[in-house]
């Protein structure tokens, strides 16, 4: 009797795969026949699933997406230690900052999915980038004393206030910054730095009802 072949399963094991190849070669070592010798595979294998390298690398681009998704998520939603807000916000951005051997893999990988997006501009634009920025947009609304959005598709458009949508905006552009020294400068910008450079940022956000 034949032995059935659970192509879901098989799929992701070639997901897993390709990320690794990711890690080592970025996002051009991807080719049908790198990720079939990553996997253990023949290419005519492989072929069977995705039949030439752009087909391969948008699932590559997909899997590492939800891969990025699947380790963050859970580190943003875990409860805070007590303390100010600032606090309490620049743990949770600090999730974003390649400071240990586990987040300079997800930069590795953000930053592959970010050279696909440019060789291929999503329609609607890059769903990572606008993760981001909804998160962003949420910390600042919550420092500002607004109330946070919590329904995702909400939490997605710009918000009603200017000011949010600005010191959104700064904070994104300076987080990905500060990530990009940390990842490709090592030692120049150490993680006490980084950590007191960020919440410098965030106590000067101006708050809502403060007059400024």
């Amino acid at each position: 009797m034949p032995r059935l072949v659970d192509h879901d399963q098989r799929r992701a094991e070639l997901g897993e795969a390709a990320i690794r190849v990711i890690l080592r070669e970025g996002l051009a070592g991807v080719t049908v026949r790198g990720v079939a010798a990553e996997a253990g595979w023949s290419t005519g294998s492989l072929r069977h699933y995705f039949g030439n390298q752009h087909e391969l690398q948008a699932y590559v681009v997909q899997a590492t997406n939800d891969t990025l998704r699947q380790r963050v998520l859970p580190r943003l939603q875990r409860p805070r230690a007590q303390g100010s807000m600032v606090e309490q916000v620049a743990d949770i951005v600090e999730e974003f900052l390649p400071f240990d051997a586990e987040r300079r893999e997800e930069y590795a990988l953000w930053s592959a999915i970010v050279e696909w997006e440019r060789q291929h501009p999503p329609e609607g634009g890059s769903a990572t980038w606008n993760d981001q920025r909804a998160l962003y947009r949420q910390v600042i609304a919550v420092i500002r004393g607004d109330e946070p959005v919590r329904e995702p598709g909400a939490a997605a458009l710009p918000h009603s206030d200017p000011h949010v949508e600005l010191w959104a905006a700064i904070l994104h552009t300076f987080v990905d910054g500060l990530a990009s020294q940390i990842m490709n400068t090592p030692g120049e910008v150490p993680a006490e730095t980084a950590g007191l450079l960020l919440r410098s940022l965030l106590e000067v956000v101006p708050r809502r009802f403060s007059g400024r």
